[in-house]
C-alpha cells in the first residue's frame, strides 16, 4: 500500500467517523423530542379535567404541552416573549384571536407547573460530579429570577439554601459576623462601602 492511498482511506475513516457522530446526535435529540412529546401528551391527558370550562382548549392544551416540554429540556418554565409562529398570522389580530394566543399562554404557565409538579425538573439535565457541583456551589450564582416564586435559592452542600437577589436587586439579610461572598469578576474591594475622605 503506498503512502497517498494510505492516506485516503485515513481521510475517508476520519471523515465516516465525523458522519456517525452527527447520526447519531440527529438520532438521540429526535429520541428525546419524541419522549418529550410523549410525556407531554400524557401529562395533559391526565390534567385535563382540571381544565374543563375553558373559552380556548384547543389552544390551551397546546401551551400546556409546550410548557411541560420546555421543563423535560431543562428550561425555566417562564413563558417566552412571543407565541408560536403559527399565532402570528392576520386571522390573530383580532378579540378571539388574541384570546387563543392568551389561552396558550395560560396552558404553557400551567404546563410548566404541571412538570415541576410531576418532578419532571431535571429529566433534560445532565448530571454533573460532585466535585463540579461542590465548585459552583461554593460560588454566588448570577442571578436567574425564578418565574414561580421571584426568589432564586441556591442550595448548600448540607442541605440548606443560600438566597440570592430577587427580580428587584434587593440583597438579602447577611447574618452578624458574616460576610456576603463577592459577585464573580468584582475585587473584594468593590463590594465595601465607600469610605469618603
Amino acid at each position: 500500500m503506498t503512502m497517498r492511498s494510505t492516506r485516503k482511506w485515513l481521510a475517508l475513516l476520519f471523515l465516516s467517523a465525523a458522519g456517525c457522530s452527527s447520526i447519531s446526535d440527529g438520532i438521540i435529540r429526535t429520541e428525546t423530542d419524541l419522549r418529550n412529546q410523549i410525556l407531554a401528551q400524557k401529562a395533559w391527558g391526565e390534567w385535563s379535567w382540571c381544565y374543563d370550562e375553558l373559552n380556548h382548549p384547543w389552544d390551551f392544551a397546546k401551551g400546556f404541552k409546550a410548557g411541560y416540554r420546555n421543563i423535560l429540556e431543562g428550561g425555566s418554565g417562564c413563558q417566552p416573549t412571543l407565541p408560536p409562529r403559527n399565532y402570528w398570522k392576520p386571522s390573530y389580530e383580532t378579540t378571539n384571536g388574541r384570546g387563543r394566543i392568551n389561552s396558550w399562554f395560560d396552558g404553557y404557565s400551567h404546563g410548566a407547573l404541571a412538570a415541576q409538579q410531576d418532578g419532571m425538573g431535571g429529566m433534560g439535565v445532565l448530571p454533573i460530579s460532585p466535585t463540579a457541583r461542590a465548585n459552583l456551589i461554593s460560588k454566588r450564582a448570577p442571578v436567574n429570577p425564578d418565574c414561580f416564586n421571584g426568589l432564586q435559592k441556591t442550595p448548600t452542600p448540607d442541605g440548606g439554601l443560600i438566597p440570592q437577589t430577587d427580580e428587584m436587586g434587593t440583597e438579602p439579610a447577611v447574618p452578624e459576623g458574616e460576610e456576603m461572598p463577592p459577585t464573580p469578576g468584582t475585587s473584594p474591594s468593590a463590594t465595601r462601602p465607600y469610605e469618603g475622605n
